[in-house]
């Protein structure tokens, strides 16, 4: 695998008018290109007609217009979502030793590593970038339940609960259910779905009897 040695931001800038230069907006993430070369080592036992429809097998394995999850050798335990091959070089042989260089366009550039939960109160984020946390709450009998961070950013739904109803929180798609329904409707509307930036952090939780916090290590 051949990857670029670090992530190149696009910026954005704005001319100030006598000032050099310009003034820093600030910069996006662009998607990241892998380039990986691929050996057919098909085997000599195998005739032209079979190499040939293994590798249109391939071709169509490597076609994924809606973008597919990419895992690569060099790189255990790290997968990089919405994947596209946007390039491909000759086969340099379509014999059994044959190779070719494709290049996997990652529309989210950033990795994802290992799932992680937590139970307690406190727990630590691994992986250089920050990750989206999904909460569980059993709900106790009452009119509320709520998750704070550190900050002062907190989720709050307002609502009448039973004691055990299943509270789910999807921060990244601002998404909350009671044991399955949607209950878009319930969040205060001061709330913010926040992020967990790799390190320490310790939530409060309250309204509920028990709590899980999962979440997926994200990797530049």
């Amino acid at each position: 695998m051949v990857e670029p040695a670090g992530h190149a931001l696009e910026p954005r800038a704005l001319a100030v008018p006598g000032r050099p230069g310009a003034a820093l907006l600030g910069c996006e993430l662009p998607p990241r290109v892998l380039r990986v070369r691929l050996f057919l080592d098909a085997g000599i036992s195998l005739t032209a007609d079979e190499r040939s429809e293994i590798r249109h097998e391939l071709y169509g394995w490597l076609v994924a217009p809606s973008g597919a999850e990419l895992e690569l050798p060099g790189e255990p335990g790290l997968s990089w979502r919405d994947a596209v091959v946007t390039d491909a070089s000759d086969w340099d042989s379509l014999f059994e030793d044959g190779s070719c260089e494709l290049a996997f366009t990652c529309f989210d550039p950033v990795a994802y590593g290992e799932g992680k939960s937590s139970a307690a109160g406190t727990m630590t984020v691994g992986g250089t970038w920050a990750t989206w946390p999904v909460v569980t709450l059993t709900a106790l009998a009452g009119s509320s339940v709520k998750v704070a961070d550190g900050l002062g950013r907190y989720v709050l739904v307002e609502r009448q609960f039973s004691a055990g109803d299943v509270v789910v929180m999807d921060f990244a798609s601002e998404a909350v259910t009671v044991d399955g329904v949607d209950a878009a409707s319930g969040v205060a509307v001061e709330s913010t779905f926040f992020s967990l930036e790799p390190g320490s952090h310790a939530l409060a939780f309250s309204g509920c009897s028990a709590h899980t916090v999962e979440w997926v290590e994200r990797w530049l």
